[in-house]
């Protein structure tokens, strides 16, 4: 009894050995040759072996020489004594880490214990890895965007080739230091943001204005993003940046030339609304030459001629000023009552009748904007809804605001023109894309682009017979 007992934990760790994923082996070294003498464990049999093919024989009994010779250099050193001796062996497609412990007796190594383990699909993982590593890194090198990478304390530790070409430091200047292209005007700004990024959130399509090596300044866009660790806790932030240069002075030019095409547009309907009340001065000043007695009555006739000369000469030149980007509190009826009376005269001519509709819940239609820009807007797509309706009709100004006290303003042109097919639709806005015959499809380019800049939304919804509604968002102001 006593006897089973001792032999019992001796039976269970054999099973044990037996039956583990991994793999045991022993061997020891006999006439210049490694023996083993021990071999267990799953993964015995997945390599294509038998506990009984591996006991008693050598490595060159097992393998192919080349990997034979390979593997007996880690087993000579072991045996020589040697702790913690470890390689990486594949065989029969599985990829495995080989483990040796020599095992000694009054100091002389009498064995050498190992334990195998399978990394197939951990290998499979670093390649994966590896391979993804490769990806990004030819990513950041090849980018055509400055990318830089900053740890929390603002301090750059990467930058791709794209930053030295575009902001003129290289890496060796930069890296350690903080970001070097902000502008001093603009510190505070680029502190609103870096707040906004260490907090998780993420800046995209951000557009300011960056300094260069040499102090010049330049337009960019930005994305900037958190970079997190395994943990998902903040480690840094990286930014893209695009120079955007060249596509600003574009779009000033295009707007430039655009306010130009459209005044040339207008010339005509103010030089027909002008004559109109020039007629009449001209003929009470004949009248008054000839010696008529109501003198006092023809006066008030010509200054009221006079002032409407005047209001229309204003709004002409509203349109023409030179542009700034101040946004200022207006009364978006009072801008729709300007451009309508400014296109009074081309509707009349063709028939047209324009109404003007204010749905106003709560708030007034008060916004925040650029008033040019937005009234450069208007009459871009009331020129539009007027050319689209050859025979006459009604055009509907509709203003509608939400019940917040400064949501959002909603103002909406209808025409009873032909309509647009729907293919057309998702294209307008393109530069050059046009459904107008002489068009160029800028000033619908700038429409867009100045809408956006104003934080709202243009949507176009049209069907062919029906007509077509032009729809502009806008945020509301304070009243």
């Amino acid at each position: 009894m006593e006897k089973h007992e001792q032999l019992q934990p001796e039976l269970n760790l054999v099973e044990t050995i037996r039956l583990q994923q991994g793999m045991t082996f022993k061997f020891k070294q006999t006439e210049g040759r490694f023996i083993h003498t021990l071999c267990e464990g799953e993964l015995v049999y997945q390599l294509g072996f038998t506990p009984c093919q591996v006991v008693g024989k050598d490595l060159y009994q097992l393998f192919p020489d080349k990997s034979a010779a390979v593997k007996e250099d880690f087993y000579r050193r072991a045996w020589a004594g040697e702790e913690k001796v470890t390689y990486e062996g594949e065989y029969n497609n599985i990829r495995y880490l080989a483990s040796l412990r020599p095992v000694k007796r009054n100091g002389t190594v009498v064995e050498v214990i190992a334990s195998c383990v399978d990394i197939t699909e951990r290998k499979k993982a670093e390649i994966e890895l590896g391979s993804t590593r490769e990806l990004l890194e030819s990513f950041f090198e090849s980018s055509l965007d400055a990318i830089d990478v900053v740890d929390l304390s603002s301090k750059i530790i990467r930058v791709n080739s794209a930053f030295e070409h575009i902001y003129g430091w290289s890496a060796e200047e930069v890296l350690g230091r903080g970001l070097p292209f902000i502008p001093s005007h603009m510190a505070e700004q680029a502190e609103a943001l870096n707040r906004k990024i260490l907090a998780g959130e993420q800046i995209k399509n951000y557009e300011t204005v960056r300094q260069c090596k040499g102090g010049r300044l330049i337009d960019v866009s930005l994305t900037v993003f958190p970079v997190r660790n395994a943990a998902g806790n903040i480690t840094g932030y990286a930014g893209i940046s695009r120079d955007i240069t060249e596509k600003k002075r574009t779009e000033e030019f295009l707007r430039k030339t655009d306010k130009l095409n459209m005044i040339g547009h207008l010339a005509a309907g103010v030089a027909h609304e002008i004559r109109n009340p020039l007629t009449a001065m001209r003929g009470f000043v004949q009248l008054l030459r000839a010696g008529h007695e109501s003198k006092s009555e023809f006066y008030d006739i010509m200054l009221s001629e006079i002032d409407l000369i005047n209001n229309i000469v204003t709004d002409f030149l509203m349109i023409a000023k030179p542009q700034t980007t101040d946004f200022k509190r207006s009364h978006v009826g009072r801008i729709l009552k300007q451009v309508i009376t400014l296109l009074g005269a081309e509707a009349n001519l063709r028939g047209i009748v324009i109404c003007l509709e204010t749905k106003s819940n709560t708030a007034e239609p008060f916004i925040r904007c650029a008033e040019f820009q937005i009234k450069q807007v208007f009459i871009n797509l009331l020129k539009n809804a007027i050319e689209a309706m050859p025979d006459g009709g009604t055009i509907v100004v509709e203003v509608e605001t939400t019940g917040a006290a400064h949501g959002e303003i909603r103002i909406r042109f209808r025409d009873q023109g032909g309509g647009i097919p729907e293919e057309r639709i998702p294209k307008l806005g393109e530069p050059f894309y046009t459904t107008k015959e002489k068009g160029t499809g800028l000033g619908l380019m700038m429409c867009f682009k100045i809408v956006e800049a104003h934080g709202g939304r243009l949507l176009f919804d049209s069907q062919l017979g029906r007509g077509t509604t032009v729809e502009i968002t806008l945020p509301g102001a304070e009243i």
